[in-house]
């Protein structure tokens, strides 16, 4: 069963992602948005440049550190994502480590006051760290039924590295 229309969009250099149309694009000297919506959901990506502060030294000191050492440096800096994003909303969820192609990331999942609607609503966030940025996937439900459950599963779940 086809949910929504399945436009395949490359949102960083080999990072695809399948949204329900096509998406707008925004982007600032910091930061490219592309985004969709469906009756269901808002489904949103995020590109944070500069997410790593001095980001040629960074890879120079990487290559001088042990594998553990590189885990333990990216997940400081996608724990503090992490917790940047709940405590922006005021909320406390669930961030469970995630892993897509050589990338680390964070699945978080928590609720918040939905802007347009003054309801609150269900937030699933991928954020994965791709070189110098930080690129967070996000679905916001506008409702919660089992089709938006659906739509957050197919666009989460298409997150490709090619």
């Amino acid at each position: 069963m086809c949910l929504y229309a399945q436009v395949k969009k490359e949102v960083d250099n080999g990072i695809f992602v399948l949204f329900p149309s096509a998406s707008e694009y925004k982007t600032t000297t910091s930061t490219s948005t592309y985004l969709a919506k469906t009756q269901n959901c808002i489904f949103m990506v995020l590109i944070q440049r500069n997410a790593i502060p001095n980001y040629p030294e960074y890879v120079k000191a990487k290559q001088k550190w042990t594998a553990s050492e590189i885990e333990k440096v990216e997940s400081s800096f996608l724990d503090n994502i992490a917790k940047g994003k709940l405590e922006y909303t005021g909320n406390q969820g669930v961030v469970t480590p995630i892993k897509i192609g050589g990338y680390r990331g964070r699945n978080i999942e928590y609720s918040a006051i939905n802007p347009a609607t003054g309801e609150r609503g269900k937030r699933f966030t991928k954020v994965f760290l791709v070189r110098d940025k930080a690129i967070n996937f996000d679905v916001w439900f506008l409702n919660d039924s089992q089709t938006a459950i659906r739509e957050k599963d197919k666009f989460l779940n298409s997150i490709q590295v090619q």
